[in-house]
């Protein structure tokens, strides 16, 4: 079973079609209580999920929702693309089919990752 220990910020992210979609920019572990933390900011005028994002991230990822409520439930990895305009991608820990020494290899595409 792969775990988080396993991955380190800075490993080469590949596709299941042996495409490269980025190297891992942040490692965050599932955490069960998101919903003591959407209740605790619940107050704020911000949508609670961007700002655990924006915490973590310095700015606001353009993630819906849902999507960000899911990754922070199922633990995920963030992964900076290559090039001047490519942005960053999520990744949950089920869509990483294996590990070895300095890569991660995914069980879906990358277009795949972008409709999860």
């Amino acid at each position: 079973m792969i775990t988080y220990d396993h991955v380190v910020k800075g490993m080469l992210v590949i596709d299941s079609e042996g495409h490269e979609v980025g190297r891992v920019s942040h490692v965050e572990p599932a955490n069960e209580k998101i919903a003591d933390f959407e209740e605790a900011a619940s107050v704020s005028t911000q949508d609670p999920i961007n700002l655990m994002l924006t915490a973590i991230f310095g700015a606001t990822p353009r993630v819906p929702k849902e999507l960000s409520a899911r990754l922070f439930r199922a633990g995920f990895v963030k992964i900076s693309g290559h090039g001047l305009w490519s942005g960053s991608r999520f990744a949950p820990m089920a869509a990483i089919d294996r590990v070895d020494d300095s890569r991660i290899y995914l069980s879906c595409t990358a277009h795949q990752l972008d409709t999860m």
